[in-house]
């Protein structure tokens, strides 16, 4: 039943759109695939090992804050701008890859470590509590010769 089915989709995709448009669609997916995990890799090779580890904010950071001229205020508006665009792009997208082919996980939490939103720090500890997420996130670093992350 399953293999009819199957073989129902195939030849209604087929018939419909042609089978140099499904070999052009599967390229541009694999395609894409590819370079998304190279660019994914990439961003985890490059965070500091202890990226995940939780942050405390001192009072001196804050006043350090405080007194940024006009243009440096413009700058980081700009970085936080492009860190939610990104953030959500990402979360995105990993949302997409739950069910699509991709590291669904992984893009989620490095959408998420994007996002200011209250919780945040919850949240992503939850998703790093997961041991196929530490696992894979060390390999990943490991592979490229980088001291594993290290956790809370």
């Amino acid at each position: 039943m399953l293999k009819e089915y199957y073989s129902n989709i195939a030849t209604y995709l087929t018939d419909t759109f042609g089978a140099n448009f499904i070999f052009l669609i599967v390229a541009l997916t694999t395609t894409a695939s590819i370079a998304y995990f190279v660019v994914i890799t990439y961003f985890i090779t490059q965070m500091d090992k202890q990226y995940f580890v939780r942050r405390k904010t001192s009072e001196e950071g804050l006043i350090n804050h405080l007194h940024l001229t006009s243009i440096s205020r413009s700058v980081a508006c700009a970085v936080k701008i492009a860190k939610i665009i990104l953030g959500i792009g990402l979360l995105v997208c990993g949302i997409l890859m739950l069910v699509l082919p991709g590291q669904g996980l992984i893009t989620i939490l490095i959408g998420l470590s994007l996002l200011p939103f209250p919780g945040k720090d919850k949240m992503e500890q939850r998703i790093l509590s997961r041991h196929s997420v530490r696992a894979t996130l060390n390999w990943i670093r490991i592979k490229a010769k980088k001291e594993p992350f290290i956790f809370d």
